[in-house]
């Protein structure tokens, strides 16, 4: 965490980004999912594509502390000792991790995508997720972390978009 926090601002921004995910994230993420969760600005109704950072600079960033497993595509800490050492620290290093996920996951959700409804076909079921692909996580954890919000401390609050 040293060599994260000696990085220039907007590289440590992005490595606490990337570790807050993987740390408080109710399931592993793969490599697209965490870089849509890190592509989203909360209150804007649609993922700028522009936002999404490669993965290579998002492990780059964690200076060692994550990889991509290439078989399943996931997301993950280097070693069970730094998940361990993540589960005893992450509300030090990130206090408001449950607030932030929950107002990304409702934006994400609220995106003009989706204001056209369910899909009418599993075709088009498809071709949603492959497009959103935070879309299934988004829908099913929200609420989890929503849950634990509440005991951060923090408010989870949301614009008038």
């Amino acid at each position: 965490m040293e060599r994260i926090e000696a990085q220039a601002p907007e590289h440590r921004d992005l490595a606490r980004q990337v570790l807050l995910w993987i740390t408080c994230a109710k399931r592993r993420l793969t490599s697209s999912e965490l870089q849509h969760a890190i592509a989203i600005e909360v209150n804007n109704d649609e993922l700028d594509r522009e936002n999404i950072t490669d993965i290579e600079l998002l492990v780059s960033v964690c200076t060692g502390l994550v990889i991509v497993d290439e078989e399943s595509d996931i997301v993950r800490l280097v070693h069970y000792t730094t998940q361990e050492y993540f589960g005893r620290t992450w509300e030090r290093w990130f206090p408001n991790a449950h607030t932030d996920i929950t107002e990304k996951c409702a934006t994400y959700l609220s995106f003009k995508v989706f204001k056209t409804g369910f899909s009418r076909t599993k075709g088009d079921f498809e071709k949603r997720l492959q497009s959103n692909v935070l879309y299934d996580y988004a829908a099913r954890n929200w609420g989890y972390h929503a849950r634990i919000s509440s005991t951060e401390g923090g408010e989870v609050g949301f614009g008038s978009s």
